[in-house]
């Protein structure tokens, strides 16, 4: 299965760098690297996953965040890397305006 990964999603992926490497430098990285192996593992699973606003959903394996998806044929495409900490409707509002 390919995995396509949109600019909103790497936005998404930029800004929880920048989050992290803030607490304390290193952890960005790791962040990084732990969610390109989410992404590989999403290889494997893509479609088998829950949905939330139309939008399938997968939890990070090590950091607190949420990797949105929809299906297409012969791929998954990541519209969105969100903390799984924000509020619901801010969430619904930013997984809105996501294609």
């Amino acid at each position: 299965m390919r995995i396509l990964v949109t600019s909103d999603a790497f936005d998404d992926l930029d800004y929880s760098y920048a989050f992290y490497e803030k607490q304390e430098k290193g952890i960005g990285s790791y962040f990084r690297e732990c969610i390109e192996q989410d992404l590989n593992d999403l290889r494997r699973t893509a479609g088998i996953h829950s949905k939330i606003k139309g939008y399938l959903h997968v939890n990070s394996k090590v950091f607190n965040s949420i990797l949105y998806y929809r299906m297409e044929p012969g791929a998954a495409i990541v519209i969105a890397i969100l903390d799984g900490r924000i509020h619901p409707y801010k969430r619904n509002q930013i997984l809105k305006t996501r294609s």
